[in-house]
């Protein structure tokens, strides 16, 4: 059951899993437009972890893995909803949560949750426990994934190599598992962004001449 539950976990955080995360950016592009490069790349990602989706997104996803009920993931929704006040952003997590919810109906089908306001955090920790995935495994798995998509997106449009966002990603990864950490020990706590900057390049991005991301 271990072995099953680990490959169900590397499953949902594969890059090749087709919710169309690879169509976001959240904001780095605009970043990119202004010239941005490694170094802001590297205060972008620790921005992330420190004040972005690692308190968040790590805090709703435990949230939503140990939710005993309809009414607290409901509660979470709401929660979640009301913190992304940037449109897009909200919109790229429902997106995500949607197109994830549906392939999970198609191939787990008993690990499916209906969720109103679908969040990706939310649909991947109710998911995740209902495979019988570990919380710390999944939570440290989601930062992972967090963070390369920040990562694989710069190098899509700034002049960063993948061997050099590899380099970023093992910088970050003590960071990353202290942020995990946080959200375990007090989601409630956590439950918050303070990225005023991401949040306006975010907005910006939809207002780009040229374009590769949704959002």
């Amino acid at each position: 059951m271990r072995d099953l539950a680990l490959l169900r976990l590397l499953q949902l955080f594969d890059s090749q899993f087709p919710v169309g995360a690879f169509a976001h950016s959240s904001g780095v592009e605009t970043y990119a437009a202004l010239g941005g490069s490694v170094p802001e790349l590297r205060q972008i990602l620790r921005a992330q972890i420190e004040l972005g989706w690692g308190r968040s997104e790590l805090a709703a996803a435990y949230l939503a893995w140990r939710a005993d009920s309809g009414n607290e993931l409901a509660r979470l929704a709401q929660t979640l909803d009301a913190l992304k006040v940037v449109p897009s952003i909200r919109e790229t997590s429902l997106g995500l949560g949607r197109r994830t919810l549906d392939l999970v109906r198609r191939l787990y089908p008993d690990a499916a949750v209906e969720i109103d306001h679908p969040h990706h955090a939310l649909v991947v920790g109710a998911t995740a426990r209902r495979l019988g995935v570990d919380a710390r495994d999944f939570v440290l798995a989601f930062a992972q994934s967090l963070a390369m998509g920040t990562l694989t997106a710069a190098i899509r449009c700034m002049p960063v190599s993948p061997a050099q966002a590899q380099a970023l990603l093992v910088e970050a990864h003590a960071r990353i598992s202290l942020a995990v950490e946080r959200a375990i020990a007090d989601p409630e706590g956590s439950l918050f962004t303070c990225t005023p900057a991401l949040d306006i390049r975010s907005h910006q991005q939809a207002h780009l001449h040229t374009r590769l991301f949704q959002s």
